[in-house]
């Protein structure tokens, strides 16, 4: 029987001139996934968040999934090894890359972003929320409180009634890539104790 490999997809802007900071912390990322067994699902691009978390996860050894369409392929993938190594798929549409991306994950990251990441916070947590998608723990990387803002909105709809308490239960953050395991393993319990009635499709 064929071992299973657990996956995280990584959702983060790709602009070239990220801060070097950010950089540093998710291609740590990326090398930890990878020396913890997991396959690393990103956009394919080689800049930014993207390009930083499969350049960690390669430099040691790690296996990559890259999901985009073909106009992104050509602006941002610069690595034509990941053909021949057949860690390439590509897709028609921005929502069907992310469909694959979230649906072939155990875990989802949220680095550091633009719009392009708000668009696909928005898009799993709809997803989630109705059922479409099976809901996973989302992890946001909230280095230098770069998420402060989001997380809070994100209580505040809660408190003002706009969401559940059960349809942000999967939301979970880190300052550092070290902690990411131990806030998986806590999201997936508070996502596993709420009242059957009140659970997301997992």
């Amino acid at each position: 029987m064929k071992k299973y490999t657990p996956a995280m997809a990584i959702f983060g802007s790709c602009n070239y001139d990220i801060a070097v900071e950010c950089y540093s912390k998710v291609y740590q990322t990326g090398q930890l996934l990878a020396l913890n067994g997991y396959t690393l699902i990103y956009g394919v691009g080689d800049v930014g968040m993207m390009g930083a978390a499969y350049s960690g996860a390669r430099s040691v050894g790690g296996k990559v999934l890259g999901v985009t369409i073909p106009v992104l392929l050509k602006k941002q993938c610069a690595d034509p090894s990941i053909f021949k190594r057949g860690e390439l798929k590509l897709v028609d549409t921005l929502e069907e890359r992310k469909k694959i991306m979230v649906t072939r994950s155990d875990v989802v990251l949220v680095a550091p972003g633009g719009w392009g990441t708000l668009d696909e916070i928005g898009t799993l947590g709809v997803r989630f929320k109705i059922g479409e998608w099976p809901a996973r723990p989302v992890i946001f990387l909230n280095y230098n409180h770069y998420w402060d803002g989001a997380l809070k909105f994100i209580k505040q709809m809660v408190k003002d009634r706009a969401v559940r308490p059960n349809q942000v239960a999967f939301v979970g953050s880190i300052r550092s890539p070290k902690n990411l395991f131990k806030e998986i393993a806590r999201v997936k319990k508070q996502m596993a104790e709420l009242p059957e009635a009140q659970r997301l499709k997992i």
